[in-house]
Formats: structure tokens, C-alpha cells, sequence
């Protein structure tokens, strides 16, 4: 990779052009590293819209697992677009320049046990203009558990979730993040329930600088048995709550 070069990834999947995709891949055990300033830079990208045919007129690529790998140094650590049936876990991601993780009109999306981190050791350059963060766009039926979450900078949300259906996102802690912790955007019969959602970063005013979690639009969600450090901020009758401890 390199700035001059037209957008590239150090692992790139591109079913684009093809009837017959690309499917059935495990990608483990890696440490896929550099470089952030390349344009529009991804450790993994899987493109996964195969050409249509007459009998599947949209095809979502996937049987794709992908754990174990560590992750850093780009613009973008995991870009999905269009794929189905990935399964995620174990994989340490930092330095995503514009995001740790941006999965994009896909489905039947697993992650368990993922660390998105941003450690003071890396202190050196230009690692402070990393934003981190975790995009999910257009998505439609994903469990998502055990994301670890913390100081996601100068990004609508740590984690967000955009024009998405039937999400289930569980025991997940998502810590110290500018504006928002969780932002749920335009999603529908949704779940989230069991996280730990904070801001104890110290501010002048003595107010947590971020929201624990946000709802704008959408419908049949259902928000229970977190524990947040300030009170959901709601689209009114479109959430349930019960069994929230805000402190």
C-alpha cells in the first residue's frame, strides 16, 4: 500500500465481477499491520455482492470465519460490505484511523470476545489522530457479544448502529468515548441488554462527557439490564426498558 495507490487492504476478498464469489474462508491467527495513510486503507476488506443470476438476484458471499489476528494501522482495520454467515472473534483491533470496524449491508454477522482498544503506549506520530470507533450500516440480523470498547475519539458514537433489524448485542462494555457511547440510528426489533456503558473520563464541569446510550428513530427495542453512567436517551414509546442501573 501506499498514499499514491488507488484504495487497497493488506487482505482484500472482492466477489465483484463474479458468479461464482468467493466463499468458505477462514482467516486466523494473523498480525496484519500498516499503513494509515493510504487512502481509504483496510487490514481485511471482504466485498461480498457477487454478480446476480437469474435464480439469486442479489448474492451475499460468506461462510467466512475470522479470529484470532491482531489488527492495526490503517484507515479501516475490518471492512465488510455485503456479506453473509462471518463469524468474528478473538482479534485485537487499534489504530483504525476512521474506524476499528465498518460491516456494511451485510447479514448474519457473529462476534464474540473482540478488544478495540486504544493503549497509552502508543503515544508516538500521528496515533493520536486515530478515531476508532465501530460502524454498523445496513445490517439485518446479527449477535453481537462481548465487544470491548474504549476511547473511541471524534466519532458520532463508539459503537453505532445504523438502519439495522433484528440486532442482539449483549454483555458488551463500551468505556470512555466521545459524544456517545451507543448509538442506536433508525434500527427495529432490537436488543440490548446486559452491557456496561460509561464515561468516567474527568471533565471541567464535572459532567460525563458522553451519553451512555441514544435512540434516534426506529421501533421494537428493547434496552434492559445495563448498567450506564447517564440515562438513556430515547425515542419515547419505541423502547422497552426495565432493569437499568444508571449511576
Amino acid at each position: 500500500m501506499s498514499p499514491e495507490t488507488e484504495a487497497t487492504s493488506n487482505v482484500l476478498i472482492d466477489c465483484r465481477g463474479s458468479q461464482a464469489g468467493t466463499a468458505e474462508v477462514a482467516i486466523t491467527g494473523c498480525t496484519i499491520q500498516h499503513n494509515n495513510p493510504s487512502p481509504d486503507s483496510a487490514n481485511i476488506r471482504i466485498i461480498g455482492n457477487s454478480d446476480p443470476s437469474p435464480r439469486l438476484p442479489r448474492i451475499r458471499e460468506g461462510n467466512v470465519t475470522i479470529t484470532g489476528n491482531v489488527l492495526s494501522d490503517v484507515q479501516v482495520n475490518l471492512h465488510l460490505r455485503e456479506c453473509r454467515g462471518v463469524a468474528i472473534s478473538g482479534n485485537t483491533f487499534w489504530q483504525g484511523y476512521r474506524h476499528n470496524l465498518l460491516i456494511e449491508s451485510c447479514s448474519s454477522i457473529v462476534m464474540a470476545g473482540n478488544n478495540f482498544d486504544r493503549n497509552p503506549r502508543y503515544d508516538y506520530g500521528n496515533t493520536a489522530d486515530a478515531n476508532n470507533g465501530l460502524v454498523f450500516r445496513d445490517c439485518e440480523d446479527c449477535t453481537i457479544s462481548g465487544l470491548h470498547v474504549t476511547n473511541v475519539w471524534r466519532s458520532p458514537a463508539g459503537v453505532l448502529f445504523e438502519n439495522g433489524r433484528r440486532i442482539n448485542l449483549t454483555d458488551s462494555t463500551i468505556l470512555d468515548c466521545d459524544t456517545v457511547g451507543l448509538l442506536l440510528k433508525n434500527v427495529t426489533h432490537s436488543r440490548v441488554s446486559d452491557c456496561l456503558i460509561r464515561d468516567d473520563r474527568e471533565s471541567k464541569d464535572g459532567v460525563a462527557k458522553s451519553v451512555a446510550i441514544r435512540v434516534e428513530g426506529g421501533t421494537g427495542l428493547m434496552l434492559t439490564d445495563n448498567q450506564l453512567g447517564s440515562p438513556i436517551e430515547d425515542a419515547g414509546d419505541s423502547v422497552y426498558q426495565g432493569g437499568n442501573l444508571v449511576q
